[in-house]
Formats: C-alpha cells, sequence, structure tokens
C-alpha cells in the first residue's frame, strides 16, 4: 500500500489555520495588556488621591492645636476655606517672654529666639484678650514685630505661641495641589487635580475635603474629618 501525504492544498489550510490562531492570541494578550495597563492606571491614580487626602486629614487633626484659648476668644480660627484653598492654623512652639507687655510695645525681649524668623506669626493672649501680630526682625535676645500690641498684658498671667500655618491650593493651570508651611516654599501634593473643593461647617465643626482628578473627572474623591482639638475649644 502507498502511503499518501498531505497534499498542498491541506498543508495551505492548516498553515492558514495556525496563522488565525497564532493572530488571535496577539491579539488576546494585546487586549489583556491594555486591560492590565488601564486597571494599574486606575489603581495607581486611586492610591494618589486616597494618599493626598490622608496627608490632608492628619493636618486637619493638627487644626487648632495648643490654641483652645485662643478660639475661644475669637482671636483665630483653626480652620479657614475659601474657593480651591485651605489654611489649617495650630501652636507650634510656646515662647516665655520677659517683664510685662504694655501697649504699643514693639520690640518683644524673650528667653530665646531660635526656630523664630521674619514673617513669622506670633499669638498673645490671656484669659480675657488676645491678638495675633508677624515678626518684622528677630535679634539676639529679642523680637521686633510689624506692628505694636494693641493691649496689655502681664508677664505671670500671658502666653506667647508661634504659630504654624499650612495651606494647601490648587493651581488651576498646572493642576497641582500644593502644600506650604509658614513662609516656605510650597510643594506639590497630587498632580493632575482638576478640582480642590474643601469645606469647614464651624456650626458642626465637619470639615469636608472632595477632589476630582484629570484622569476620572466623573469621580469625586472625598474625606470627612472632625477635627478634635477645635471641637474642644468650641466644645462640641
Amino acid at each position: 500500500m502507498t502511503k499518501r501525504g498531505f497534499s498542498l492544498i491541506e498543508n495551505l489550510i492548516s498553515l492558514s489555520l495556525l496563522l488565525i490562531i497564532f493572530l488571535s492570541s496577539l491579539e488576546f494578550f494585546g487586549l489583556a495588556r491594555r486591560l492590565f495597563f488601564k486597571l494599574k492606571q486606575e489603581e495607581e491614580t486611586k492610591l494618589c488621591a486616597f494618599s493626598a487626602l490622608e496627608k490632608l486629614k492628619i493636618d486637619l487633626l493638627q487644626a487648632g492645636l495648643a490654641l483652645l484659648q485662643p478660639i475661644r476668644l475669637g482671636v483665630v480660627e483653626g480652620i479657614m476655606e475659601s474657593d480651591n484653598s485651605l489654611m489649617i492654623l495650630s501652636g507650634e512652639k510656646r515662647l516665655h517672654h520677659l517683664g510685662n507687655l504694655v501697649c504699643g510695645q514693639a520690640r518683644i525681649f524673650l528667653e530665646t529666639t531660635e526656630d523664630l524668623k521674619k514673617g513669622r506669626e506670633i499669638c498673645f493672649f490671656d484669659s480675657s484678650k488676645g491678638e495675633v501680630k508677624i515678626i518684622d526682625s528677630v535679634k539676639r535676645d529679642s523680637i521686633v514685630l510689624s506692628l505694636p500690641l494693641e493691649f496689655s498684658y502681664s508677664q505671670g498671667e500671658t502666653s506667647l505661641l508661634l504659630l504654624e500655618k499650612i495651606s494647601f491650593y490648587l493651581d488651576p493651570v498646572k493642576k497641582i495641589l500644593l502644600r506650604k508651611t509658614n513662609s516656605s516654599p510650597a510643594q506639590p501634593l497630587l498632580e493632575e487635580v482638576t478640582l480642590f473643593d474643601p469645606d469647614y461647617e464651624k456650626s458642626t465643626n465637619l470639615a469636608r475635603l472632595c477632589l476630582t482628578l484629570e484622569r476620572d473627572k466623573e469621580k469625586r474623591y472625598e474625606s470627612y474629618i472632625f477635627p478634635k482639638n477645635i471641637g474642644l475649644a468650641l466644645g462640641r
């Protein structure tokens, strides 16, 4: 019996089927690869947004730290917000002044002027009054205020606090959410931000944060925070 092999047509059909299967496999792996990178990008976007919200939450929880009496007196507010911006205030360092302070005084003698710089703000307060002043210059043993004191304060009943001011604001042109501490240069916190909408309701002491990113404008990333220090000051 003569053994018969595949004909040319049969070989061509087999090769065509293999080619179709191979091309289909390439298309499948291409789709899988695109889907993988799309899901990876979406996950990275979520992580970046949640990371930025967590940083904002940590700073908000520090709002009003060491400022219970000034907040009760209405001298300062721990949180201030407006369109596309948020400002958080807390007490960074207690300063020890020498002698009584009198109305109209601009030069304040301190035990130490370490860590003090021009442009920083200081809160003066006692049990009944207070005010915030900006440092104009720093000497070896004293500071000079940009404006003189409006009230007089006795040494034993007065507190001086160096304030820390943290600001978050959106650069709408570059679409970058920036974080700024005191007078230092602003640092980028999150890129591709199309909306930053902070809101603080003083009556309930509830802060709401809302972000929208360029990659997914339909999705909003939100977080709600109860700043406990301000809550204590306001008796919430």
